[in-house]
């Protein structure tokens, strides 16, 4: 499970790197709203399908990357893997798949601290959730990480905002993609 890792560390550096400078290239404040009307994202070729809000902007990304979306100093992504070792299949080895993402998330970099994590349910597949803190020059953010089981796949859905900035942006981007959430655990394409 070191691919999530490795593609959340790409992910931040991207971040660190677009908030360097002083402008925002889609020109959203963080104070905007999430617009209410949503925008359905079809990714076939991973299996992968979901709503966001119709102002966020959302680009395919290299796997195994699918997709980025840009709302202000947010940011939501999601990823497919192709597994071939066996996926959870019950809630004892799920409940062995957060512990080892636990791990893998704190040893990654000293600055995360995981707030809480959990096993749940996502489009009747099994899931392990996890919400953590991590600085990044000197700013705050907080992350949402969403790792969805099925066939023989894995999808990393992700949301990071800065802190002071989560409470509002979490149930507006990230509960909207989850809600509408549809994966076929079928990876048509090898990522990475």
């Amino acid at each position: 499970m070191r691919r999530p890792a490795t593609a959340l560390l790409a992910l931040l550096a991207c971040l660190v790197t677009a908030g360097c400078g002083n402008q925002r290239s889609e020109g959203l404040s963080l104070a905007a709203e999430p617009s209410e009307e949503t925008v359905e994202h079809r990714y076939p070729e991973v299996g992968l399908a979901f709503e966001l809000p119709r102002n966020v902007i959302v680009r395919a990304t290299e796997p195994p990357g699918v997709f980025r979306g840009d709302f202000g100093g947010a940011v939501v992504s999601g990823f497919a893997y192709r597994r071939e070792e066996r996926l959870p299949g019950d809630d004892v080895e799920l409940r062995t798949a957060k512990r080892r993402l636990e791990r893998a998330a704190e040893e990654r970099d000293r600055s995360f601290e995981l707030r809480d994590s959990r096993t749940t349910e996502v489009s009747g597949s099994r899931a392990v959730e996890l919400l953590g803190d991590q600085t990044i020059s000197s700013g705050k953010l907080r992350i949402r990480s969403l790792h969805v089981y099925e066939g023989r796949a894995e999808y990393v859905l992700e949301l990071l905002a800065p802190s002071e900035e989560f409470a509002r942006l979490d149930p507006a981007l990230f509960a909207v993609l989850r809600r509408s959430l549809v994966v076929t655990g079928r990876v048509k394409r090898r990522p990475g």
